[in-house]
């Protein structure tokens, strides 16, 4: 099976440092390493099936629930997959542009 190449945007590495941070700051090392675990984890299932997570056809988004507290959106095109935002779940999703 032949897997997609993710593309970081320059947001989204941005808002994934700014979570991490957050969680060293708030959290132990613990819940540091258990999101990067999960981050890595739901990576590999969209690199290798963009299509699992649902789909927006308002925003041309996939959006997946990393944790309860922490969303990623991202966007499929020309066979690669581009990582838009990780998204505050608490935050007011209206105020998200994509």
């Amino acid at each position: 099976m032949s897997s997609y190449q993710l593309i970081w945007s320059p947001i989204a590495r941005l808002t994934y440092l700014e979570i991490l941070s957050y969680l060293e700051e708030k959290w132990t090392i613990k819940e540091v390493e258990s999101f990067i675990h999960r981050t890595e984890e739901v990576l590999k299932y969209i690199s290798q099936n963009p299509s699992l997570y649902p789909y927006s056809n308002e925003s041309d988004t996939h959006k997946s629930v990393l944790v309860k507290q922490v969303s990623l959106f991202y966007r499929v095109k020309s066979g690669k997959v581009e990582l838009l935002i990780f998204w505050d779940n608490r935050q007011n999703l209206a105020s998200l542009l994509l």
